[in-house]
């Protein structure tokens, strides 16, 4: 993998990060919405309907209340579990890109001044993910300077990776 290949994956990882974390907080959403399912004993105007277990409606009104109640409760144990995996997966994606910032910054060289602007040009660009204008002027330089600049930068990548 070569340094740009390297540096793009930060890229790929925050969009798979976005969708974990929708996918989670659906996940969420969908356990708080299953709420307990109970029959009622009685109805608006007060007078019961079916619900005593001696009665044949309310025995069979009672085992589907159990039944969907032991459905939501295997639904929620599956919804946990895709949670679960979910954030370990998560876990793992913010390590490997916290291991590419921390090769990014193996790049600074406090003795070679122009080390800290080919790290913030890294950084811009495939960390904060701006356009070529912006890194541009937040830089301070033209744009074909700065896309000289990265190039040396993506050089200079390369050695500490196959170091």
């Amino acid at each position: 993998m070569n340094a740009k290949e390297y540096l793009w994956q930060v890229g790929i990882i925050d969009a798979r990060l976005k969708t974990i974390d929708a996918n989670i907080q659906k996940i969420q959403r969908d356990i708080m919405s299953m709420g307990d399912i109970s029959v009622s004993s009685k109805w608006p105007d007060g007078q019961p309907r079916g619900t005593k277990t001696t009665d044949p409606t309310g025995s069979k009104a009672v085992k589907l209340a159990d039944a969907t109640n032991e459905k939501r409760d295997q639904l929620i144990r599956e919804l946990r579990e895709l949670e679960y995996r979910q954030i370990i997966t998560r876990s793992h994606l913010w390590s490997v890109r916290m291991d590419v910032i921390d090769t990014i910054e193996k790049i600074y060289d406090p003795a070679e001044p122009i080390t800290k602007t080919y790290y913030k040009l890294l950084m811009l660009r495939y960390i904060d993910n701006k356009t070529w204008e912006q890194i541009a002027v937040e830089l301070g330089y033209t744009f074909r300077h700065t896309t000289r600049l990265h190039g040396i930068a993506l050089k200079r990548m390369e050695k500490i990776l196959n170091e």
